[in-house]
């Protein structure tokens, strides 16, 4: 009875270690203000080429213009963290953080562009 204590112990030790690593990922891109977005890009190798970034900075020139500040950043996904586990993202991946957390969470720039067009609709 004293190891299944013990081993239960030790697994929710292990279970709790792992979501704490997730959060802490998250807290990282998280925004400070409540009308504040981060958009993340993901890559593995190369960061995005002119176009995307350009659909990119397109949108954050539309959210701007509805007083909402919008920040982008280009994320390696192997690095001394590894993106892909604690995010589970994949190459070409975008996460927008607000301050609450995860916003959306889109696999290309064309959903993500109905997502910002459908966050306004409903602000």
């Amino acid at each position: 009875m004293r190891k299944w204590l013990g081993l239960l112990f030790v697994f929710g030790l292990l279970v709790g270690c792992a979501d704490n690593a997730a959060d802490r990922a998250i807290q990282q891109f998280t925004s400070s203000t409540k009308n504040e977005l981060h958009f993340v890009y993901f890559y593995e190798e190369e960061p995005p080429d002119a176009k995307i970034r350009s659909q990119l900075n397109g949108m954050k020139v539309y959210l701007s213009r509805k007083n909402v500040t919008a920040t982008i950043s280009y994320q390696k996904i192997a690095t001394d963290k590894n993106y892909e586990e604690l995010l589970n993202v994949k190459d070409g991946q975008i996460i927008v953080f607000d301050y609450k957390g995860i916003r959306f969470n889109a696999r290309n720039v064309h959903v993500l562009e109905g997502m910002v067009l459908q966050m306004q609709m409903d602000a």
